[in-house]
This record gives C-alpha cells, structure tokens and sequence, in this order.
C-alpha cells in the first residue's frame, strides 16, 4: 500500500467519525425535540380537556337556568314575595285584634267584678 492509500484511509476514518458524531448529534437533537413536543401536546390536551369540562358546565348552567326561568320568573318572585309580606302583615293585625280583645273583655270583667261587688 502507497502512502497516499494510507492517508485517505485515515481522513476517510476521521470523516466517518465525524459524521457518526454529527449524527449522534442530531439524534440527541431529535429526542430533545420530540420530548419537549410530547410534553406541549400533552399540556395542550390538558387544557383542552379543562375548555371542554368548563364548556359543558357553562352548557349545564344554561340549561338550569332556563329550566328556572321557565318554571319561577323573576315577576313571579316578586308576586309571591309581595304575598308573603302581605299574608305576614295579615297575620299582625289579627293578633293585634286579638291582643285589644282580650285586653278589653279582661277590663270588662275587672269592671263588672269591681263595680258588682
């Protein structure tokens, strides 16, 4: 073998170790790459699936809210409030009524024991 055999048998040497080298490089670049993707991907799918949680809970609210509406307006809340306050001052006056009653018919009596005597 000539010299110059040997020389490009070591430069060829030397080439291959470098590209093993850059490719191994690459490689490495490669796994980063998918890694930091899979880690985005797999935070994209959890957001998402919080959008689509949060989505069917706004979707639920709706619903409720119209099943409300429908069912006790904010008119009939108020007539049925009006109502009720009515009905309690109803219910003040007859037992100021009777408190006067009994009231009058204990002087009554107080009068007629004292003034039969």
């Amino acid at each position: 073998m000539s010299q110059q055999d040997e020389n490009f048998k070591t430069l060829w040497a030397e080439y291959s170790k470098l590209v093993l080298k850059e490719l191994d490089r690459l490689n490495g670049n490669y796994e980063s790459l998918r890694e930091n993707l899979d880690e985005k991907f797999k935070d994209i799918n959890d957001k998402l699936s919080d959008v689509k949680n949060t989505e069917k809970s706004v979707q639920d609210i709706k619903l409720w809210q119209e099943k409300v509406t429908e069912i006790w307006s904010p008119s009939q809340m108020k007539e049925a409030k009006d109502e009720i306050y009515k009905q309690k001052g109803r219910w003040t006056a007859t037992v100021a009524i009777l408190a006067f009653i009994q009231l009058l018919i204990g002087i009554i009596i107080s009068l007629k024991i004292y003034l039969f005597k």
